[in-house]
């Protein structure tokens, strides 16, 4: 560890007793984690506790400069708490979030990212149902609520590590798709609906070995707005995946069609789902993640104008249906 990690990791084990987490010093454990760019997570183990710590970074790390208010990490363990309590299991429990620490709830050993399966190809239709499952329980249960939109209603930390670094500044590089994104920019901020995670994606999801359960984790941009973005996410990633892995399109199309069905299934009409703003919405992730400030590091050189091709198609020729991009690729 470098020296300030060190230090971080004194002031976390003083934390940790000062919250009655664990008796005393003695016997901590303080591993760092591979995480997101947002963020500084680590393991703890110690007595009576096996959890994750996180602090949220005020500068993200990545080559071009990106500042976002720490002060998210309250926004994350709120959502958390209010994702537990709308779909049981679905999320880690938290156990503290006081003085700019977030601890949770640790996965089992066995548990890995759902990116990772699908990166080796395998997309199995019944996660991404459950996954869409779970989103559509969401949205339900928080539309229209005026207790919610009190909550979460803040955009700040949305507009920083989403929108600015994503929509804005690939319609800045692309002046020609301007228009389209801006409008998808304007209707997102108009629509005031639900809860929206803000980056439901196969990194955020952490399945068991046999698919049959999964956490939703990473809430720290979670926002009161528009419902097709969580969605979008989830399918511009699974269309991410397809291009990297094409002998896998297949399995990653019928991966999408299962999730947007349980979700439409898990809404049941309690809210409204605008097609051409998903299909918009999830072309703008796709030019996101090759043209942005956080582009996806798995794409290669050759992948990445196929990506881009894909992304402008639906922003400007839009298929009827997001399912259609998948023949867009064939």
């Amino acid at each position: 560890m470098t020296a300030a990690a060190a230090c971080d990791t004194a002031a976390l084990t003083a934390h940790l007793v000062a919250r009655g987490l664990t008796a005393s010093p003695a016997g901590v454990e303080i591993h760092p984690l591979a995480g997101g760019v947002s963020n500084d997570v680590v393991a703890v183990r110690a007595p009576g506790l096996d959890a994750v710590v996180k602090q949220a970074l005020g500068r993200l790390r990545v080559a071009e400069e990106w500042l976002a208010d720490p002060a998210r990490l309250d926004t994350e363990g709120r959502a958390l708490r209010l994702a537990g309590r709308i779909a049981p299991g679905s999320a880690p429990e938290v156990f503290d979030l006081s003085d700019g620490y977030l601890v949770i709830e640790r996965a089992p050993d066995s548990w890995v990212p759902w990116k990772q399966q699908l990166l080796e190809g395998t997309a199995d239709p019944a996660v991404a149902g459950r996954l869409g499952s779970v989103l559509g329980a969401y949205q339900r249960a928080t539309a229209d609520r005026d207790d919610v939109l009190r909550e979460f209603g803040d955009v700040t930390a949305f507009g920083q590590l989403r929108v600015d670094p994503f929509h804005r500044t690939i319609a800045a590089r692309h002046p020609d798709l301007a228009e389209a994104i801006g409008h998808t920019v304007d209707v997102m901020a108009a629509s005031r609906v639900c809860l929206v995670h803000g980056d439901y994606t196969p990194k955020n999801v952490l399945v068991d070995p046999d698919g049959e359960r999964l956490w939703v984790i990473d809430w720290e941009v979670a926002h009161v707005g528009d419902p097709t973005f969580d969605p979008a996410w989830t399918i511009g990633h699974l269309l991410l995946k397809t291009v990297h892995r094409p002998a896998a399109g297949a399995g990653f199309a019928a991966a999408g069609r299962a999730f947007l069905t349980a979700f439409t299934e898990s809404i049941a009409g309690a809210l409204p789902i605008d097609p051409a703003q998903l299909v918009r919405q999830t072309g703008c992730l796709l030019l996101a993640r090759v043209d942005g400030k956080s582009p996806a590091d798995y794409l290669t050189a050759d992948e990445r104008p196929r990506v881009r091709d894909l992304a402008r198609r639906l922003l400007i020729d839009p298929p009827e249906t997001i399912t259609d991009a998948w023949e867009l690729l064939a």
